[in-house]
């Protein structure tokens, strides 16, 4: 009888310790959803990375359902600069914007950006698009210089 007994005590341990294990499963679980980590919005948001010399304010990006990037910049380098080229990347195709281009822009100040031509995306869709900004500084006269950084977002 202490035999069986003993067995008993066994199965319930092993069973408390599963079960104490699987309840801490389920919090961590929830509290990760709780936190957002499950829903796909979360990486989804408007971020801007990269982009040194430059800064692009929160919401200073926007692509449209026509296929058209605009993209609001600061000149944080600390020195005239002049922009010779601007390039972006989206679904394969390359675009280029040469209305920003020449012309002296003082540090502090912000440009709009404005990229047309890429395949027409579907509004409410999540989009990665690398810039690339090339540009010479006007105090040092030196040219070649370039940023480059990351919009995302989702298509309005």
């Amino acid at each position: 009888m202490f035999m069986n007994k003993m067995k008993a005590q066994t199965a319930m341990e092993y069973l408390m310790t599963y079960g104490w294990a699987i309840l801490i499963v389920i919090i961590v679980g929830a509290a990760l959803y709780a936190l957002g980590i499950f829903n796909p919005a979360t990486y989804t948001q408007s971020t801007a990375t990269g982009f040194t010399n430059f800064q692009v304010p929160t919401g200073g990006w926007q692509l449209n359902s026509s296929g058209t990037l605009t993209l609001i910049v600061k000149n944080m380098a600390g020195s005239n600069i002049d922009i010779t080229s601007v390039t972006a990347d989206y679904a394969g195709s390359t675009q280029s914007n040469s209305t920003v281009v020449g012309g002296t822009f003082a540090p502090g100040s912000s440009k709009t950006i404005v990229i047309e031509g890429f395949t027409s995306p579907t509004a409410g869709s999540s989009y990665s698009v690398p810039v690339t900004i090339t540009y010479t500084n006007l105090d040092t006269g030196l040219p070649g210089f370039s940023s480059s950084g990351t919009v995302t977002g989702t298509v309005s």
